[in-house]
């Protein structure tokens, strides 16, 4: 036989100021019962005889929730220890105090307003608790799905898990996530296997010095995620014996030991003859490879492009 999971029980907690607030505050006691909830309420459960007092002692220490509609008769009575508003208060103070937790106690706000003040109706012991707004003009429905989410302790949003501690070197991080599986298998392209390699810019510079100018190397090992580097890129392509060499941007997204990690930036000019090579494909490379740098700053370092 499956186990049954007893209804959450809560109080209402409310002044008597007017037979139009207590059929509200009975509506309201309605519409929780519809939904599961078992609602203590003094005009269904006390009859003339019976203590009001020790209902509210009762209902207060064993129920899982006290909803306390507050108004601003209510906070005045509460300031003030009036009547059952007054009594209530000291019992709801006096479990605070022993150690039931404030969230046990949620206000209901049904006219006046939340900020202190003469037309304040949250008493001081609940300022600065998430008060549920009932008050004419907002939304019902919203309001009572707030007030059950809280009793059924099943909040609107919810934390994801969280993930692994990212990898942090010079700065940049990865998204271990993603790239974890594949940290300990990185590696520059090769055109055998890849289809597309990178050409050293260090190399290019050494060859023709005159006229292919490079960052400096501080610049090219001091990149930060989102600057766009150019790169010397060869694809092989289909019939060809030669690969097909073509300058492209790549923004930085990480870094991990020696090795960039970026995306290409560009739509390669030879992508309706290959597909080794895409825009948006995953590029690991070297601060020896960098030929130009276009910070995430907008500030270009280096844009020499002679060859």
């Amino acid at each position: 036989m499956p186990h049954e999971i007893s209804p959450p029980k809560v109080f209402l907690s409310y002044s008597w100021e007017g037979d139009a607030h207590k059929e509200w505050v009975r509506a309201l006691a309605e519409r929780l019962t519809q939904n599961g909830v078992n609602v203590r309420l003094d005009q269904w459960h006390i009859s003339p005889g019976q203590s009001l007092t020790q209902f509210m002692e009762t209902e207060v220490q064993t129920c899982e929730f006290v909803l306390v509609v507050c108004t601003k008769d209510y906070c005045r009575k509460s300031l003030a220890r009036v009547g059952g508003v007054g009594y209530e208060q000291q019992i709801i103070t006096g479990n605070i105090v022993a150690g039931k937790l404030r969230e046990h106690f949620i206000p209901i706000v049904r006219d006046g307003e939340f900020a202190p003040g003469a037309e304040c109706s949250i008493p001081p012991q609940f300022m600065g608790v998430y008060a549920v707004d009932m008050r004419d003009g907002v939304d019902p429905d919203q309001s009572i799905e707030i007030l059950l989410r809280a009793i059924y302790r099943q909040p609107a949003a919810t934390q994801p898990p969280i993930g692994m501690r990212p990898v942090f070197a010079n700065g940049l991080a990865i998204d271990t996530e993603a790239e974890n599986s594949e940290v300990e298998e990185l590696r520059l392209p090769v055109l055998e296997i890849d289809g597309w390699h990178l050409r050293s810019g260090v190399a290019s510079h050494h060859q023709w010095p005159e006229t292919f100018d490079i960052p400096e190397e501080n610049e090219r090992h001091g990149l930060v995620n989102g600057d766009i580097v150019k790169l010397q890129f060869e694809i092989a392509l289909p019939d060809e014996d030669e690969p097909f060499g073509e300058r492209m941007w790549v923004m930085v997204r990480g870094k991990f030991g020696p090795y960039f990690i970026g995306e290409l930036n560009n739509i390669p000019a030879t992508s309706e003859e290959q597909d080794h090579l895409v825009v948006g494909d995953r590029v690991v490379f070297l601060p020896e490879h960098i030929i130009s740098i276009y910070t995430h700053d907008g500030l270009e370092i280096q844009i020499e492009d002679n060859a």
